[in-house]
């Protein structure tokens, strides 16, 4: 599946934040604006960073970003960026640059001659950085961001200007420090909530998945999971995943991971004369252990599809590890 395969291209740098000795990692939550040059609009723009420095002067990051609602689209993402950056002290600002590929989301209105109410496009587009970075004297900081994304073809450049706020977590290495084992993190979940279909009405319905997923090395984690998104007036499915996720422990409790891989979702109701789909399914998932055996999770599922009926599931399951 064509939408897959792109996703895949990310997995190269997620399996380059699996290594190197250095302890830091970088969590940030942004805010802010979002202008799209092309038709001369405005929207908000938030986003979510993880960042793994390489030594002093470079640093590797995945993130997350939502480019608000202009007039006829409603475009977010996924995107890996390198960079080169300044030293870091204490009560001091630092300055740093990057560049990498955004995956990018994007709902849209159809041309007039087509009769479908919206469309989902999906592709590839660089992304740009620049950053200034206010370290507190503790493990808190604050940070003022500059992405300017540029899409090929008819899709419009932004620039997005935010205000962001971090907690570098340093006390670990990063690995599954709560296990004994590599294989010994096997958990049942069951998770439910919000099934959001990515069009301009947002239709929602309950949403219902059970999760089985084991550790196969310290930081990488196999899942294959039964889901049920509800139904709604524009979806109708039910299916089979299964995805490699990039797990990275912030703390002994808190992990925070990254995953895709396919989804065969069945009952597609809304494509006539199909009873099954191949899709692909990206997700960002924070998972809590209150002990050795029970396990909290909170998942953001993004369903790509190439019929025009992609979906975000937002979900909190508890699971027993055996």
């Amino acid at each position: 599946m064509t939408n897959f395969c792109a996703l895949q291209r990310a997995l190269p740098l997620a399996l380059m934040l699996t290594t190197g000795a250095v302890l830091a990692q970088d969590l940030t939550a942004q805010a802010g604006g979002l202008w799209v040059s092309g038709v001369q609009q405005h929207s908000f723009a938030v986003g979510l960073n993880y960042l793994h420095p390489v030594g002093d002067y470079l640093a590797l990051s995945l993130g997350y970003l939502n480019e608000g609602h202009p007039h006829n689209h409603h475009r977010d993402g996924i995107s890996g960026q390198l960079w080169l950056r300044t030293p870091r002290h204490a009560n001091s600002v630092s300055w740093a640059v990057g560049v990498g590929q955004y995956y990018f989301f994007d709902t849209s209105r159809p041309h007039a001659d087509s009769s479908a109410p919206y469309i989902n496009d999906h592709g590839w587009a660089p992304i740009y950085s620049v950053q200034a970075q206010w370290q507190h004297h503790d493990r808190w900081y604050t940070q003022l961001q500059v992405n300017r994304v540029v899409p090929q073809g008819a899709k419009d450049p932004s620039t997005s200007l935010m205000v962001g706020f971090g907690y570098r977590f340093d006390s670990v290495r990063g690995d599954k420090l709560h296990l004994d084992g590599p294989s010994t993190d096997d958990t049942l979940t069951l998770l439910t909530g919000q099934s959001i279909v990515n069009s301009f009405e947002s239709e929602r319905s309950r949403a219902y998945s059970l999760e089985y997923r084991r550790a196969v090395g310290r930081y990488v984690d196999w899942t294959v999971n039964y889901l049920h998104e509800g139904t709604t007036a524009a979806t109708h499915r039910n299916g089979v995943a299964t995805q490699l996720w990039l797990i990275r422990s912030l703390t002994t409790n808190l992990e925070l991971g990254m995953g895709v891989g396919p989804y065969l979702a069945f009952e597609v109701h809304d494509v006539p004369g199909t009873r099954s789909h191949k899709a692909g399914l990206a997700s960002l998932a924070t998972r809590y252990h209150f002990s050795k055996r029970l396990v909290g999770t909170l998942t953001l599922n993004r369903v790509v599809t190439d019929y025009h009926r992609d979906a975000d599931l937002l979900m909190l399951g508890l699971g027993y590890s055996y």
